[in-house]
Protein backbone atom coordinates (compact mmCIF):
# COMPACT_ATOMS: atom_id res chain seq x y z
CA UNK A 1 0.00 0.00 0.00
CA UNK A 2 2.47 2.24 0.83
CA UNK A 3 5.09 1.45 -2.31
CA UNK A 4 1.45 2.70 -4.35
CA UNK A 5 0.62 5.90 -2.60
CA UNK A 6 4.48 6.96 -2.84
CA UNK A 7 4.51 6.24 -6.51
CA UNK A 8 1.20 8.73 -6.88
CA UNK A 9 3.11 11.41 -5.31
CA UNK A 10 6.45 11.14 -6.86
CA UNK A 11 4.65 11.35 -10.22
CA UNK A 12 2.65 13.71 -9.46
CA UNK A 13 5.95 16.09 -8.05
CA UNK A 14 7.45 15.24 -11.30
CA UNK A 15 4.67 16.62 -13.23
CA UNK A 16 4.49 19.63 -11.27
CA UNK A 17 7.94 20.15 -12.37
CA UNK A 18 7.39 19.89 -15.80
CA UNK A 19 4.49 21.98 -15.42
CA UNK A 20 6.26 24.75 -13.52
CA UNK A 21 9.40 24.82 -16.27
CA UNK A 22 6.56 25.28 -18.46
CA UNK A 23 4.99 28.17 -16.78
CA UNK A 24 8.24 30.14 -16.47
CA UNK A 25 9.35 29.90 -19.87
CA UNK A 26 5.66 30.92 -20.86
CA UNK A 27 7.76 34.44 -22.00
CA UNK A 28 10.52 32.67 -23.54
CA UNK A 29 11.74 32.66 -27.33
CA UNK A 30 11.33 29.46 -28.92
CA UNK A 31 10.84 27.71 -26.26
CA UNK A 32 8.68 24.29 -26.63
CA UNK A 33 6.67 22.70 -23.73
CA UNK A 34 6.84 19.57 -22.27
CA UNK A 35 5.04 17.12 -20.61
CA UNK A 36 5.53 13.88 -19.13
CA UNK A 37 3.14 10.41 -20.15
CA UNK A 38 2.13 8.01 -16.93
CA UNK A 39 1.91 4.01 -17.16
CA UNK A 40 0.29 1.96 -14.91
CA UNK A 41 2.54 -0.70 -12.88
CA UNK A 42 1.02 -4.44 -12.53
CA UNK A 43 2.17 -7.35 -10.09
CA UNK A 44 5.15 -9.64 -11.31
CA UNK A 45 6.78 -6.93 -13.78
CA UNK A 46 8.62 -3.85 -13.42
CA UNK A 47 8.26 -0.59 -15.88
CA UNK A 48 9.79 -2.15 -18.46
CA UNK A 49 8.72 -5.90 -18.11
CA UNK A 50 5.64 -7.31 -19.78
CA UNK A 51 2.13 -6.80 -17.29
CA UNK A 52 1.89 -10.39 -16.66
CA UNK A 53 -0.98 -9.56 -13.56
CA UNK A 54 -4.07 -7.16 -13.29
CA UNK A 55 -2.91 -6.04 -9.97
CA UNK A 56 -2.27 -2.82 -9.86
CA UNK A 57 1.15 -1.46 -7.89
CA UNK A 58 1.23 1.84 -8.54
CA UNK A 59 2.53 4.67 -11.29
CA UNK A 60 5.20 5.18 -13.36
CA UNK A 61 6.65 8.10 -14.87
CA UNK A 62 7.30 7.52 -18.34
CA UNK A 63 9.96 9.54 -20.69
CA UNK A 64 9.32 13.27 -20.76
CA UNK A 65 8.14 14.59 -23.88
CA UNK A 66 8.46 17.79 -26.29
CA UNK A 67 5.68 19.23 -27.90
CA UNK A 68 7.03 20.62 -31.57
CA UNK A 69 4.20 22.35 -31.97
CA UNK A 70 4.08 25.94 -33.99
CA UNK A 71 4.67 28.66 -31.18
CA UNK A 72 2.67 32.44 -32.08
CA UNK A 73 4.51 34.64 -33.56
CA UNK A 74 5.67 37.87 -32.41
CA UNK A 75 6.61 41.45 -34.62
CA UNK A 76 9.59 42.69 -33.56
CA UNK A 77 10.47 44.78 -36.29
CA UNK A 78 14.02 44.01 -36.62
CA UNK A 79 15.69 43.29 -40.34
CA UNK A 80 17.42 40.46 -38.77
CA UNK A 81 14.52 39.03 -36.43
CA UNK A 82 13.55 35.64 -38.21
CA UNK A 83 11.17 33.26 -37.29
CA UNK A 84 10.73 29.65 -38.77
CA UNK A 85 7.14 28.54 -39.21
CA UNK A 86 7.20 24.96 -40.15
CA UNK A 87 9.70 22.33 -39.47
CA UNK A 88 13.45 23.17 -39.15
CA UNK A 89 16.02 24.43 -36.67
CA UNK A 90 18.34 26.95 -37.01
CA UNK A 91 22.08 25.72 -36.83
CA UNK A 92 24.30 27.47 -34.64
CA UNK A 93 28.43 27.33 -33.21
CA UNK A 94 29.29 28.88 -29.80
CA UNK A 95 33.01 30.36 -30.37
CA UNK A 96 34.77 27.67 -28.61
CA UNK A 97 32.11 24.43 -29.69
CA UNK A 98 32.98 21.80 -31.47
CA UNK A 99 30.18 20.64 -33.75
CA UNK A 100 26.89 22.67 -33.52
CA UNK A 101 23.76 23.32 -31.70
CA UNK A 102 20.00 23.92 -33.02
CA UNK A 103 17.06 26.12 -32.02
CA UNK A 104 14.57 28.25 -32.70
CA UNK A 105 15.39 31.48 -31.13
CA UNK A 106 15.44 33.61 -34.32
CA UNK A 107 16.05 37.23 -32.72
CA UNK A 108 19.75 37.49 -34.90
CA UNK A 109 21.96 40.56 -34.63
CA UNK A 110 25.25 41.79 -35.75
CA UNK A 111 28.50 41.63 -34.22
CA UNK A 112 30.91 43.79 -34.03
CA UNK A 113 32.70 41.83 -36.99
CA UNK A 114 29.54 41.91 -38.75
CA UNK A 115 28.78 37.87 -37.71
CA UNK A 116 24.99 36.69 -37.53
CA UNK A 117 24.65 35.79 -34.03
CA UNK A 118 22.02 34.15 -31.53
CA UNK A 119 20.56 36.23 -28.64
CA UNK A 120 23.49 34.25 -26.09
CA UNK A 121 26.15 35.03 -28.73
CA UNK A 122 26.52 31.55 -30.88
CA UNK A 123 26.94 31.73 -34.63
CA UNK A 124 24.52 31.14 -37.45
CA UNK A 125 25.58 28.54 -39.59
CA UNK A 126 24.85 28.34 -43.63
CA UNK A 127 26.65 28.49 -46.73
CA UNK A 128 27.99 31.74 -47.95
CA UNK A 129 27.21 32.67 -51.53
CA UNK A 130 29.95 32.40 -53.98
CA UNK A 131 30.79 35.24 -56.74
CA UNK A 132 27.93 36.38 -56.21
CA UNK A 133 25.45 33.68 -56.56
CA UNK A 134 23.74 31.73 -53.92
CA UNK A 135 24.68 27.92 -53.32
CA UNK A 136 23.04 25.16 -51.79
CA UNK A 137 23.38 24.24 -48.27
CA UNK A 138 24.82 20.77 -48.89
CA UNK A 139 23.83 17.65 -46.86
CA UNK A 140 27.19 17.72 -44.21
CA UNK A 141 26.92 20.04 -41.35
CA UNK A 142 30.72 20.30 -41.61
CA UNK A 143 30.38 22.02 -44.93
CA UNK A 144 28.25 25.02 -43.20
CA UNK A 145 30.16 28.01 -41.89
CA UNK A 146 29.27 31.14 -39.89
CA UNK A 147 27.41 33.55 -41.98
CA UNK A 148 29.70 37.15 -42.00
CA UNK A 149 28.10 40.29 -43.44
CA UNK A 150 31.45 41.53 -45.16
CA UNK A 151 31.24 45.28 -43.18
CA UNK A 152 35.23 45.77 -42.91
CA UNK A 153 35.41 44.71 -46.89
CA UNK A 154 33.90 47.29 -48.09
CA UNK A 155 34.33 51.32 -48.44
CA UNK A 156 30.82 52.04 -48.15
CA UNK A 157 28.94 51.65 -44.69
CA UNK A 158 26.02 48.59 -44.50
CA UNK A 159 22.74 50.89 -45.64
CA UNK A 160 20.24 47.59 -46.02
CA UNK A 161 20.22 44.38 -45.02
CA UNK A 162 17.40 41.75 -45.40
CA UNK A 163 16.27 38.02 -44.92
CA UNK A 164 13.81 36.19 -47.49
CA UNK A 165 12.05 33.77 -46.56
CA UNK A 166 13.98 30.87 -48.50
CA UNK A 167 16.79 31.80 -45.85
CA UNK A 168 18.89 34.39 -48.62
CA UNK A 169 20.43 37.48 -47.27
CA UNK A 170 20.92 40.56 -49.08
CA UNK A 171 23.16 43.19 -48.12
CA UNK A 172 23.76 46.80 -49.56
CA UNK A 173 26.39 48.95 -48.99
CA UNK A 174 26.14 52.88 -49.58
CA UNK A 175 24.04 53.53 -52.50
CA UNK A 176 24.56 49.91 -54.59
CA UNK A 177 22.11 47.73 -55.11
CA UNK A 178 21.31 44.42 -52.75
CA UNK A 179 24.25 42.00 -53.15
CA UNK A 180 23.86 38.30 -52.14
CA UNK A 181 25.94 37.18 -48.92
CA UNK A 182 24.70 34.01 -47.75
CA UNK A 183 21.75 31.47 -46.99
CA UNK A 184 20.27 30.68 -43.62
CA UNK A 185 20.85 26.60 -43.53
CA UNK A 186 17.81 24.51 -41.14
CA UNK A 187 17.86 20.87 -40.37
CA UNK A 188 15.34 18.48 -38.80
CA UNK A 189 15.92 15.48 -37.26
CA UNK A 190 14.11 11.98 -37.79
CA UNK A 191 13.36 12.34 -33.79
CA UNK A 192 13.56 15.53 -32.48
CA UNK A 193 12.74 14.33 -28.79
CA UNK A 194 15.50 12.99 -28.60
CA UNK A 195 17.68 16.41 -29.24
CA UNK A 196 19.17 17.37 -25.71
CA UNK A 197 18.15 20.95 -23.88
CA UNK A 198 21.12 23.39 -23.16
CA UNK A 199 18.82 26.23 -22.06
CA UNK A 200 18.24 29.72 -23.68
CA UNK A 201 16.19 27.77 -26.58
CA UNK A 202 19.34 25.92 -27.93
CA UNK A 203 19.36 22.02 -28.18
CA UNK A 204 22.60 19.70 -29.10
CA UNK A 205 22.54 16.78 -31.17
CA UNK A 206 22.33 13.29 -29.45
CA UNK A 207 22.35 9.62 -31.06
CA UNK A 208 18.99 9.51 -30.15
CA UNK A 209 17.53 12.09 -31.81
CA UNK A 210 18.52 10.11 -35.52
CA UNK A 211 19.46 11.41 -39.00
CA UNK A 212 20.00 14.61 -39.72
CA UNK A 213 18.47 16.22 -42.76
CA UNK A 214 20.02 20.02 -43.90
CA UNK A 215 18.54 22.07 -46.33
CA UNK A 216 17.32 25.55 -46.86
CA UNK A 217 13.74 26.84 -45.72
CA UNK A 218 10.94 26.38 -48.18
CA UNK A 219 12.69 23.36 -49.84
CA UNK A 220 10.35 19.98 -49.51
CA UNK A 221 9.94 19.07 -46.08
CA UNK A 222 11.28 22.00 -44.28
CA UNK A 223 9.64 25.57 -43.33
CA UNK A 224 9.73 29.12 -44.33
CA UNK A 225 11.28 32.51 -42.61
CA UNK A 226 9.35 35.32 -41.90
CA UNK A 227 11.39 38.23 -41.38
CA UNK A 228 10.63 40.78 -38.71
CA UNK A 229 9.09 38.19 -36.66
CA UNK A 230 10.30 35.57 -33.82
CA UNK A 231 8.90 32.58 -32.71
CA UNK A 232 6.75 32.59 -29.18
CA UNK A 233 6.84 30.00 -26.44
CA UNK A 234 4.25 27.00 -27.53
CA UNK A 235 2.96 27.08 -23.59
CA UNK A 236 -0.63 28.16 -23.37
CA UNK A 237 -0.93 29.44 -19.67
CA UNK A 238 -4.64 28.01 -19.18
CA UNK A 239 -3.60 24.35 -20.01
CA UNK A 240 -0.79 24.62 -17.91
CA UNK A 241 -2.88 25.92 -14.92
CA UNK A 242 -5.69 22.85 -15.15
CA UNK A 243 -2.70 20.40 -15.63
CA UNK A 244 -0.99 21.88 -12.49
CA UNK A 245 -4.56 21.74 -10.44
CA UNK A 246 -4.83 18.09 -11.66
CA UNK A 247 -1.44 16.95 -10.23
CA UNK A 248 -1.84 19.51 -7.02
CA UNK A 249 -4.93 17.33 -6.76
CA UNK A 250 -3.48 13.88 -7.76
CA UNK A 251 -0.79 14.43 -4.85
CA UNK A 252 -3.00 16.06 -2.14
CA UNK A 253 -5.21 12.76 -2.39
CA UNK A 254 -2.42 10.07 -2.19
CA UNK A 255 -0.97 12.57 0.99
CA UNK A 256 -4.80 12.06 2.14
CA UNK A 257 -4.35 8.28 1.83
CA UNK A 258 -0.99 7.69 2.94
CA UNK A 259 -2.12 9.74 6.30
CA UNK A 260 -5.58 7.55 6.39
CA UNK A 261 -3.24 4.13 6.48
CA UNK A 262 -0.97 5.59 8.48
CA UNK A 263 -3.54 6.10 11.08
CA UNK A 264 -4.73 2.90 10.26
CA UNK A 265 -2.00 0.97 11.48
CA UNK A 266 -1.34 2.76 14.37
CA UNK A 267 -5.47 2.04 15.55
CA UNK A 268 -4.30 -1.37 15.21
CA UNK A 269 -1.16 -2.10 16.86
CA UNK A 270 -2.50 0.03 20.02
Amino acid sequence: MFSVVKSGMDTALQELSIISNNISNANSTGFKKSSVAFSELFNGSSAEGVKSSLVGKGVHADDTRRSDAQGSLKEMGGALDTAVVGNGYFMTQRADQIGYSVTRNGGFSLDANGFLQTQDGAFVLGMPAVEGEFVDVGVEPAALQRIQIPIDVNEDPLSNISVENDGNIFAAFGKTGDLPVATISLSIFSNPNGLRQLGSGAYAPTADAGRIFLGKPTAPGFGNLTSGFIEGSNVNITDEMTNMIRAQQQFSGAAKIMQANSDMIEKLTR
